[in-house]
């Protein structure tokens, strides 16, 4: 049997090349710029996502809150929190090794001093002696009901009395969302629903 050989069309393997490249942008996040670097395969590479921004709007920041962006991506959310609570120390967390790598190289880009960025399956690699003010999280659909229940319980050992916990939802998992944070924390208040995402808090009393 005799194969013949195949090469990828040569416009392909250009745009190929170009995709390997990093991804650079500047967004405006609560009326000022921040420039980002991103690439292919972290979530929303091109431009901020609606939910993080929808989220960031509704964030009631203390100047000393001392906060962690669970799941961080890139970084916006640990970001924005470093900008608008300078007295305190921001701590972004992911499990993807290039997310983390990208919000590190965005932390530093944007000049953010007050900030810890580390690789982390939830709080798994979050210091024992760390606790926190305000918790954010733009939380994934995909990674089922159980992960998102460790994110809120390892949360809530982590708060101050106090502390706020702020996500944001595609809408299906709003029903969801209230359940597990009146189950965790005693306490959900939906502070907006849009047409895709909802925002949902939790205060640990």
């Amino acid at each position: 049997m005799t194969f013949k050989t195949h090469t990828p069309p040569a416009d392909l393997l250009a745009k190929a090349e170009r995709w390997r490249e990093d991804i650079a942008f500047r967004q405006e996040v609560l009326g000022k710029p921040f420039d980002f670097t991103t690439t292919w395969g972290i979530f929303s590479p091109q431009q901020l996502d609606d939910g993080s921004l929808m989220l960031l709007d509704y964030v009631d920041f203390q100047a000393d809150d001392d906060s962690i962006d669970l799941g961080c991506g890139y970084g916006v959310l640990g970001m924005t929190a470093a900008r608008e609570c300078p007295e305190g120390m921001h701590t972004l967390i992911d499990k993807d090794f290039m997310a983390v790598e990208y919000a590190k190289r965005n932390c530093e880009a944007n000049k953010l001093r007050n900030v810890d960025v580390h690789l982390s399956n939830g709080f798994n690699h979050v210091a024992k002696d760390k606790d926190f003010s305000l918790v954010m999280s733009n939380l994934p659909a995909k990674v089922g009901k159980e992960q998102h229940y460790l994110y809120l319980l390892d949360a809530y050992a982590r708060m101050r009395p106090g502390a706020r916990f702020y996500v944001v939802t595609i809408n299906g998992l709003r029903q969801f969302m209230k359940r597990a944070f009146t189950e965790v924390f005693g306490n959900a208040d939906k502070v907006k629903q849009g047409k895709t995402y909802t925002i949902t808090r939790a205060v640990k009393e």
